[in-house]
């Protein structure tokens, strides 16, 4: 078992959880299945690997979703009133 602390906040039994794998957001550039990674990342680690680098805050979950690029402009309707130009 492995006592957390910090954001873990309670026991985890590593047993249990042995060969399954997560995504992990890397928040410090470290090593991290044998290569080097930077912070940004989004890296795929063994479950324990994870989490003892969360304990060493250096690494989080990843939840995150795919961002959709949008572009505002789309939506918007053309107006019919003239555009000003500046006199010289």
């Amino acid at each position: 078992m492995v006592l957390g602390t910090n954001k873990m906040g309670e026991l985890i039994s590593t047993h249990l959880t042995k060969g399954g794998k997560m995504k992990y957001l890397i928040l410090q550039d470290t090593i991290a299945n044998k290569e080097k990674v930077k912070a940004g990342d989004v890296v795929e680690l063994s479950i324990d690997e994870g989490r003892s680098l969360i304990g060493y805050g250096k690494a989080a979950e990843y939840k995150g979703k795919p961002k959709k690029e949008s572009n505002r402009s789309v939506g918007l309707e053309k107006s019919e009133s003239k555009v000003k130009k500046r006199s010289k």
